[in-house]
């Protein structure tokens, strides 16, 4: 392989994993336990003291679908554009897009998870804007050969760095809109 090459190829992986860590997503999933026979059947939670918990709490679901979408297409290289509409548009949208595609033309896939920690850190119902912030961590979430499953070498790089997320609110859909991936600084 030619240096010129390798470096593209290096550049196009780099530019795809940004895009894979500005928008790959984890979820986390909480198991709640059944109650127990001794818990009142009529007992509800208490209500949250942050009047817009609500909306933060679907502009993280809006977030970590998104995220789940992108390790979808980055493992199978599809667009999944229905549901990536669902959750994201604009910049986002986009981008990802476009990571899909170059990983694509140069037979990329990724393989495992990132890992991802999101927190919605401010969100303003009049002006219907949220912002997403995150720490995402690839080092389990590798790009490999589609053909021979053979790893793609990378330049050296931070594998955990910080994500900012913006998202508007669209009737009442939440979807992000553009997202910023810091990797000169960890997390």
């Amino acid at each position: 392989m030619t240096r010129t090459r390798a470096l593209r190829l290096a550049g196009t992986v780099l530019t795809c994993a940004v895009t894979a860590g500005t928008l790959a997503g984890c979820g986390s999933s909480s198991t709640k336990n059944a109650p127990s026979s001794s818990a009142p059947a009529t007992a509800s939670k208490s209500p949250s003291s942050d009047p817009d918990q609500a909306a933060k709490d679907k502009v993280l679901a809006a977030y970590t679908t998104m995220r789940e979408i992108q390790i979808k297409m980055a493992d199978d290289g599809d667009l999944h554009t229905e549901d990536l509409a669902k959750y994201a548009k604009g910049d986002a949208a986009t981008d990802l897009k476009k990571s899909v595609l170059r990983n694509r033309s140069a037979n990329i896939k990724f393989t495992g998870r990132p890992g991802m920690s999101p927190t919605v850190t401010s969100v303003d119902t009049k002006s219907k804007t949220a912002t997403v912030s995150d720490c995402f961590d690839a080092t389990n979430w590798k790009p490999v050969y589609k053909d021979s499953g053979k790893a793609v070498e990378l330049a050296e790089q931070r594998l955990k760095y910080p994500v900012t997320s913006q998202a508007t609110l669209e009737g009442d859909t939440w979807l992000i809109t553009r997202i910023s991936a810091e990797r000169t600084k960890g997390c």
